[in-house]
């Protein structure tokens, strides 16, 4: 890589991610490979980097990347934030977990992604030692990096499915300021002044498929009062597959269903990463700290894939399906939209793309991005 590439690239990163020159040059290789090999294997992606050396000199080099460096994550959300220029706008952030086993060891990824118009990337994550759903201390701690990283950023909405929830996790969002959209089980019990602790299911005996109703006033989860959350306001709908979709909210009940369906989003970017995309699963890494420098470096490539596929929305328009959804994640076209960058062109060239993407603008380099 020679060194324009370097001082150029080190100008948008230096000021985000403190490495060396020779961390920062095997940094641009990892994103470079994984995004054109499709795997974050380390024995699949050395063939895939042009270099001098052999295949086994640059595997090993990758594996010293992950062994030395401890890349920090509030760094790297700043990066991306700067990459995809979403300071300042309103932000809907979604908690989710990834897990999967590798040979007898249980992996399990607590995740928190930033959804904004199209693009929807993860900012921060917590590697788990355990198997299992989290709980709100580990949530907590979660959002207070994203709180101490960013902290005057506003925020449109946090969403969370059926494992994300709890008293003290509300109280603690409620106490924040956060507006939450938090979907319940339908065997969690609700009451309010008037209303003794039953079942949600019971509230929602009547309703039929795409019939929703509206909870007049504030309710609270739990079986008693001394056991229950903070107040809050809920809506239910009945889906075609009869189950129930229960949103407790601080606010805005009737647009909450709205809100919480924007999880859409993070839920196609995980099966990007982890099969459609990246093939996260395919690492045979299970230390803690490298599988959390292997996210940071996932979610750059993310980010740059999400940036790729703006550009390219220029040029085509995404189908859609019958239930109004794209038939691709912003995501996936982006990142086929690089791969088709990358097909006909050294690995020069390609490392050349990433820097017009993550530095300057695409448009102003029509030759080298012509599909």
């Amino acid at each position: 890589m020679n060194e324009y590439k370097i001082t150029a690239l080190s100008n948008l990163i230096i000021d985000h991610i403190r490495l060396s020159k020779s961390r920062l040059e095997t940094l641009v290789f990892l994103l470079s490979s994984i995004l054109k090999a499709g795997t974050v294997n380390l024995n699949r992606l050395a063939p895939h980097i042009e270099s001098p050396a052999k295949v086994a000199s640059v595997h090993r080099r990758l594996e010293r990347f992950f062994n030395e460096i401890m890349l920090d994550k509030s760094e790297v959300a700043k990066l991306i934030v700067s990459a995809l220029d979403l300071s300042g706008k309103p932000w809907h952030l979604a908690m989710d977990r990834t897990n999967w086993k590798f040979g007898k060891t249980d992996l399990n990824i607590l995740v928190l992604s930033v959804a904004h118009d199209n693009v929807c990337v993860p900012l921060f994550w917590s590697v788990l030692d355990k198997a299992g759903n989290s709980n709100a201390v580990e949530r907590i701690d979660l959002m207070q990096i994203y709180l101490d990283t960013f902290p005057n950023q506003p925020i449109a909405s946090f969403t969370g499915d059926r494992e994300f929830i709890g008293n003290a996790w509300i109280a603690w969002l409620q106490a924040k300021g956060i507006p939450h959209f938090l979907r319940l089980r339908e065997d969690m019990k609700i009451f309010d002044s008037t209303h003794a602790p039953i079942a949600i299911r019971q509230h929602a005996s009547r309703l039929k498929p795409g019939e929703r109703h509206v909870f007049k006033g504030w309710w609270r989860i739990g079986a008693c009062e001394k056991d229950s959350s903070p107040p809050v306001r809920i809506v239910v709908l009945r889906l075609k597959t009869g189950a129930l979709l229960t949103i407790a909210s601080r606010a805005r009940p009737k647009t909450a269903l709205a809100i919480y369906r924007k999880r859409w989003k993070i839920e196609t970017l995980f099966a990007a990463l982890k099969t459609r995309g990246f093939n996260l699963e395919a690492t045979h890494m299970v230390n803690p700290e490298k599988i959390s420098t292997l996210m940071a470096v996932i979610a750059m490539a993310a980010s740059l894939a999400c940036k790729v596929g703006l550009w390219a929305l220029d040029k085509k328009w995404i189908r859609k399906k019958a239930h109004g959804r794209p038939a691709k994640s912003l995501f996936a076209f982006g990142l086929e939209s690089l791969r088709k960058l990358f097909a006909s062109r050294t690995f020069a060239q390609s490392l050349e793309i990433i820097l017009i993407f993550f530095l300057g603008n695409p448009k102003k380099n029509k030759v080298l991005l012509c599909i």
